[in-house]
C-alpha cells in the first residue's frame, strides 16, 4: 500500500506518517523503486502509535515503549506496565470528562429555566 493510500485509511497526513518513520516510530518501510510500500505490519504499528497517542501517551514515551518492544520478550513486564499505567490515566480522563459534561448539562438546564421565566 502506498503512503497516500495509507494515509486517507488512517485520517492523517503523508508529513506525519513520514514525520513517524524519520523518528523511528516506524521502519525500515520497505521501498519498491524508492516508493515506499507499507506492509500490514507496518499498518499495525501506525493503528497502534495512534491508539494510544490518542490516549494521551507522547510520542517519545510510544518510541520507548516501540524500543523495549524490539529487545524482545524480556520486556513484557514493562511494557505490560506501561499499558496499564497508560490506561489508568486514560481511565481517569475519561472520569474527569464525565465530570465536566454532568456539570455542563447542570448549567445548560439552569440556562434554559431562565429562558422560560
Amino acid at each position: 500500500m502506498k503512503i497516500d493510500a495509507v494515509a486517507k485509511q488512517f485520517n492523517i497526513s503523508t508529513a506525519t506518517i513520514r514525520y513517524y518513520e524519520r523518528e523511528g516510530l516506524l521502519g525500515p518501510v520497505k521501498r519498491v523503486n524508492g516508493i515506499r510500500q507499507f506492509e500490514s505490519t507496518d499498518l499495525d504499528r501506525i493503528d497502534f502509535i495512534l491508539c494510544v497517542k490518542e490516549c494521551g501517551m507522547t510520542l517519545g514515551q510510544i518510541k520507548h515503549f516501540l524500543a523495549i518492544y524490539q529487545k524482545g520478550d524480556d520486556t513484557i513486564g514493562e511494557r505490560l506496565t506501561i499499558l496499564q499505567d497508560q490506561l489508568v490515566q486514560s481511565e481517569e480522563k475519561v472520569n474527569q470528562l464525565k465530570k465536566s459534561m454532568q456539570h455542563l448539562k447542570t448549567k445548560i438546564e439552569d440556562v434554559k429555566q431562565l429562558q422560560v421565566r
